[in-house]
């Protein structure tokens, strides 16, 4: 249980910047952690206000060990970091410097690294083996598939980042119609690899959203859109040796799995569409 620790302002900073490195806006912008261990220093009796930041002791400790907008995901069998939102994407300049790419454009020929953009729609038209590159560039990795269900399912196992139980409207999955039909007409002949290459699809309402936008959509160790929204590739290889991707996207989240089980293997590791996005891993620091 949480105990009472009002502790000043300027002696938390005192602490706490530098060890860190980080300023009191990027601290606050860290997703919560555990709870102040019963061992945290005796609060001040006289304080009078307190902060948020007050109660961040134990959670920059944690966080510490995981780049900035990463989640810490404490496995017997080692821990690691994991994006706590579906990747976006910077475009490396051949003269220096980078800037952001579309979200809704295919990477093809450019050279990309992973960033992560709260608030803002990922990065879909990728493919895995796009997608390991801009990882590696940004000195993480593609998710393994255990790493991925661990986050995903929590502590608890769950079937959906949210419990055991499917809740309709949780996560951004589900919709009607194909943005395929509704961008170039109906029938089976409009698959083509390049409608669904097409930024039309993505910028159709109640596709793609902004990471985080479903606040239910979140897992026990506050991972983000796990189940819907982009197709997330992931490091592995099918047993025909095609790519794997995990979760579903915001038209179908079922047809190949239930939420955190949801897998396809059907596409070569270059394929892309407007479905497939992804986010990295990294190794836990010491």
């Amino acid at each position: 249980m949480v105990r009472d620790m009002r502790i000043p302002l300027i002696l938390l900073l005192s602490w706490l910047l530098p060890v860190t490195g980080c300023t009191v806006e990027e601290s606050a912008q860290m997703d919560a952690g555990p709870a102040i261990a019963d061992t945290a220093p005796t609060a001040d009796p006289d304080a009078s206000t307190w902060t948020p930041a007050d109660l961040l002791i134990e959670d920059l400790a944690t966080h510490s060990r995981c780049p900035q907008h990463m989640i810490l995901i404490p496995e017997s069998s080692g821990a690691f970091c994991i994006d706590q939102y579906e990747s976006s994407t910077m475009r490396i300049l051949p003269t220096g410097g980078e800037e952001p790419w579309p979200f809704d454009r295919p990477v093809d020929g450019q050279t990309v690294r992973a960033v992560i953009r709260p608030g803002q729609k990922p990065q879909a038209y990728i493919s895995a083996v796009q997608a390991s590159d801009a990882c590696k560039r940004s000195g993480k990795r593609l998710c393994t598939e255990t790493e991925w269900l661990s986050a995903c399912q929590g502590t608890a196992k769950n079937t959906y980042p949210y419990g055991t139980t499917y809740q309709k409207g949780a996560c951004n999955e589900g919709r009607a119609t194909n943005p395929v039909n509704d961008c170039f007409g109906s029938g089976s002949g409009v698959f083509t690899y390049a409608n669904m290459n097409s930024p039309c699809c993505v910028n159709q309402p109640s596709t793609l959203a902004a990471g985080g936008s479903f606040p239910q959509c979140k897992s026990d160790y506050g991972v983000f859109d796990l189940h819907g929204n982009l197709h997330e590739w992931i490091d592995a290889t099918s047993a025909s040796g095609n790519g794997v991707f995990k979760g579903g996207f915001f038209v179908d989240a079922k047809l190949n799995g239930s939420g955190c089980l949801y897998k396809t293997t059907a596409h070569a590791k270059s394929y892309h569409d407007y479905s497939t996005g992804f986010r990295c891993c990294a190794s836990a620091s010491p």
